[in-house]
């Protein structure tokens, strides 16, 4: 299974404790203590704000979306055979305690030995008046901490944090045409969390694939504040003459759409997965794909069961120039349709199976 740096010891004691004592020993004992210093920092076990690069890259883990259940996560490694190292997760957001204290969120976590990928909301769905531009001028500041607080008590101080997902997606409350608001107030939620004491936290900068209203790399927030360059993909249709496919189109026929989608997928709108790769590779940044599957839409959007587009994300994700750092499938179904591969979607689930399980 492949790691991300291995978990820090529990944060929940008083930091320091182990070197203050250690400093009371003899004096032989320096070298050895900072050697085993030497070594936490190499693995992202002590706290600090430096972020990680593609020199560190050592291939994709696996990663999946099933709720807040580690039940469903065994399941599926069952289904999968073979391990998930990471664990994506949302939190209830419709107001600021729900954000800052998602006890029950982190209590299913604690212990599993995963690393969990949190989806943090920058503004609550349900509460009248928040701003980004509010939240830029440190308004909303104590919630983050709070939240970094309690992933370090409860254990999860390895946390990879994926602030305002999405951003480029107009639906979504954090969404602003105003780029400085947004990168300041990133900027802010990064540096709450670091300031937690024992944190050892990473920071996914997560845009939706293609083209939007606003150009995400205008929301760039730096590179001391990214550790990977987070990009959700999912296989619907973005060009003309894409999905839904016509009356009567054959087996041919839908190939030639699903071709037609990937390439859009991967050019589209000069923002597709290729481009959001170099951008990475400028940045020295790993890439990340919290988000990516098939979807098969109510509205016929979808590509459905499409065993065309795990094949190709499949080599995207285990292309080296790329520097996967995680993927994690979206395995979830909804009020927009599903994308699960292990009842629903079962010809490219076995696809999925033989290309990135087993």
């Amino acid at each position: 299974m492949v790691r991300l740096g291995d978990r820090p010891p529990s944060a929940s004691g008083p930091a320091g404790s182990d070197d203050r004592a250690r400093r009371r020993l003899w004096p032989t004992l320096v070298a050895g203590v900072l050697a085993v210093v030497a070594i936490a920092v190499t693995v992202g076990v002590a706290r600090a704000p430096e972020t990680l690069t593609r020199d560190s890259w050592t291939g994709p883990a696996t990663g999946v979306f099933r709720g807040t259940s580690e039940d469903e996560i065994r399941a599926y490694e069952e289904w999968l055979g073979s391990p998930v190292a990471v664990v994506v997760d949302f939190s209830a957001r419709s107001n600021w305690y729900e954000i800052a204290e998602p006890d029950y969120l982190l209590e299913e976590w604690r212990g599993t030995d995963r690393r969990l990928v949190l989806s943090v909301p920058m503004l609550p769905t349900d509460v009248a008046g928040t701003t980004i531009a509010a939240g830029a001028d440190g308004e909303y500041d104590d919630y983050f901490r709070t939240l970094g607080e309690k992933l370090v008590d409860h254990d999860l101080a390895d946390s990879i944090l994926r602030i305002g997902w999405e951003f480029n997606i107009a639906s979504w409350p954090w969404h602003t045409e105003v780029a400085g608001d947004w990168t300041e107030y990133f900027r802010r939620i990064v540096d709450q969390f670091r300031d937690v004491e024992g944190q050892a936290f990473r920071f996914d900068w997560n845009v939706n694939n293609g083209p939007g209203p606003v150009d995400a790399v205008d929301f760039y927030p730096g590179d001391d504040y990214v550790d990977f360059v987070g990009v959700d993909a999912y296989d619907i249709a973005g060009v003309e003459g894409g999905y839904p496919p016509p009356d009567g189109c054959t087996d041919a026929c839908l190939q030639d759409l699903r071709v037609r989608v990937w390439n859009d997928l991967i050019h589209g709108g000069e923002r597709g997965l290729r481009f959001w790769s170099d951008f990475a590779k400028d940045h020295d940044k790993q890439m990340s794909l919290p988000e990516w599957g098939l979807w098969d839409r109510f509205d016929g959007t979808g590509g459905g069961d499409n065993p065309y587009y795990i094949e190709q994300m499949a080599a995207f994700i285990a292309d080296p120039d790329n520097a996967v750092a995680y993927q994690a499938y979206f395995e979830n179904a909804n009020d927009t349709g599903t994308h699960r591969l292990m009842t629903d979607l079962t010809d490219s689930g076995a696809r999925f199976r033989e290309l990135l399980g087993g």
